[in-house]
């Protein structure tokens, strides 16, 4: 009896063993098929999140490169994984995230249409212009799923499928009649599952030029797009392009596959007229430090029209420094001289402020009997030579009496066709007066209507520069209006409209934002428009 109970404890041993060894057989069949499923699912995922991230990306480059604003977005480069108590999950991959080497952007057969300063005419006048941009590249490296690299440029975001490219979202550099070409430079550090970017300003679009063709030929646009350029000139994104009527061909360069060598040709008709935006950003590691400098000015243009002045009566002038890419530059010292005639000071160096822009007051003499001529100019490139077109040159005329005014033929801006006229005839609004009132950022301008009653419905600020404490005013409030930007555009009043009364004189408070702006002796270019749709421009100078 002992030996046949000793048997049957043997077979429940080796049943124990075959039982365990179908449980370690499944589990490894499990590990070897079902997880590696489980994995690729999760990877494709991940993928699909970081695509929406660079879709993301692109759209803040945009964003940036327009409106001037920092912005950033953190790009799932890699893969978390869920965890498990039985099975294994592989190691966690990490993606790459590159800036491929600079690329020239081209701009060719361009003509600054006459209507633009003469600076911005010499500057485009046809020839090839040549930027530089670079194109960010997304490597995944995913354990179980196959992901194919994602580009970012400035003009489009696109995934690479084989021989094709597929567009993730919209290209951005013809829409209508507006090219907005978007130069990307930076530097990007070591990447993680978690990616942050920051996409920062370096020449914001803030001016648009007008340009066409004189000899109504062609206009090409050359771009790195980061891709294989042959599949992305016959990409939707390119079919889109030329669904355009002024896109006549979207074409390569003939470089192949290699993605760091990725050019587009777009053709346009040289027969419109277009809008031309330029910017420039820099795209890094949220955590570094800027490597990208902020381009030189280089070229000057003009911002006052129609000045007028009177003897013995503040008046003044603007100008506004622009690098290459058209925007304003902060920085640059402007040289102003008064070249013929009699006033004071005779010169003087102004350093441009944030909205790239310096003006200079002077005062014609008493028994000054001619016109005055102003220079202004400045060495913006810094190669010690002050060239053609970093120079500009006022001649205003004088008037007799003091300076005020109505006018007329105001553009879109507030702008008038004269600046401070006399009171020649019935009507005229005229500035008798400034003084510094109240708080020190406070200014009262005494306004002597000759006419019949008018009303002023919205007022604009376009220049602001401080003499005594050399604080700049970012803001302004017209007779306790909400505060407006300096160099905004024309803001109705509303509730807030002034009404002045005929044959009166009628104070009107103008105070600048913040609070430590000490208006006493600055210098404020002030323009309003009235109830009949006429605008005036007064240069106010605060004794």
């Amino acid at each position: 009896m002992e030996l046949l109970d000793s048997e049957r404890g043997q077979a429940v041993q080796v049943g124990a063993i075959l039982l365990f060894g179908f449980l370690v057989i499944g589990l490894s069949l499990y590990q070897a098929t079902v997880v590696p499923q489980q994995t690729k699912a999760t990877e494709f995922g991940a993928y699909l999140d970081a695509s929406d991230d660079l879709v993301s990306l692109h759209n803040d480059v945009l964003a940036t490169a327009t409106r001037g604003v920092q912005s950033g977005v953190t790009v799932q480069t890699g893969v978390q994984y869920r965890p498990r108590v039985v099975f294994i999950n592989p190691g966690p991959p990490t993606g790459s995230l590159a800036l491929t080497d600079s690329r020239d952007v081209t701009i060719a057969g361009v003509d600054a249409v006459d209507g633009e300063p003469e600076a911005v005419r010499t500057l485009w006048d046809g020839g090839a212009r040549t930027y530089e941009s670079k194109v960010l590249r997304y490597s995944p490296s995913y354990n179980e799923f196959d992901g194919t690299p994602i580009t970012v440029s400035g003009a489009s975001v696109q995934r690479e499928a084989g021989a094709n490219v597929v567009p993730l979202g919209g290209q951005t550099l013809v829409s209508g009649n507006r090219i907005t070409v978007v130069s990307v430079d930076g530097r990007i550090g070591q990447t993680a599952a978690r990616t942050p970017l920051t996409v920062a300003p370096i020449s914001s679009a803030a001016r648009t030029v007008t340009v066409t063709n004189e000899s109504d030929e062609d206009i090409s646009l050359t771009v790195p797009v980061g891709s294989n350029a042959t599949a992305w000139s016959r990409s939707p994104t390119a079919d889109r392009l030329l669904e355009n009527v002024r896109v006549k061909a979207v074409s390569d360069l003939g470089d192949g596959a290699d993605p760091t060598n990725s050019l587009v040709r777009v053709t346009l008709n040289g027969s419109y007229t277009y809008e031309l935006r330029l910017a420039k950003v820099e795209l890094s590691s949220s955590s570094a430090a800027s490597t990208v400098a902020s381009p030189d000015g280089q070229y000057l243009v003009p911002v006052t029209t129609g000045a007028s002045a009177a003897p013995g009566e503040s008046t003044g002038v603007v100008v506004e420094a622009r690098d290459g890419y058209n925007n304003p530059v902060e920085g640059e010292r402007i040289d102003f001289t008064v070249t013929e005639g009699d006033a004071s000071p005779t010169s003087r160096t102004i350093t441009t402020t944030d909205d790239g822009r310096a003006g200079f007051a002077f005062t014609p003499a008493g028994d000054a009997d001619g016109p005055i001529t102003v220079r202004a100019s400045g060495d913006l490139d810094g190669d010690g030579t002050v060239e053609a077109i970093e120079q500009t040159t006022y001649t205003v005329p004088l008037v007799n009496g003091s300076g005020g005014g109505g006018g007329t033929g105001a553009g879109d801006d507030g702008s008038t066709g004269e600046i401070n006229p006399p009171n020649d005839y019935e009507g005229d609004v005229v500035l008798e007066g400034a003084s510094e009132v109240g708080p020190s950022n406070e200014v009262e301008i005494r306004l002597n209507n000759t006419g019949d009653t008018r009303t002023i419905t919205s007022f604009r600020v376009s220049f602001h520069y401080p003499d005594s404490n050399n604080k700049f005013a970012s803001g302004v409030e017209f007779n306790g209006s909400p505060e407006q930007p300096i160099g905004g555009q024309q803001y109705t009043l509303g509730s807030n409209a002034v009404t002045l009364q005929g044959n009166q004189t009628t104070p009107v408070s103008v105070t600048f934002a913040p609070s430590g702006v000490n208006a006493n002796g600055d210098f404020f270019i002030l323009t309003v428009q009235f109830d009949d749709g006429e605008f005036a421009t007064y240069f106010v100078a605060v004794p």
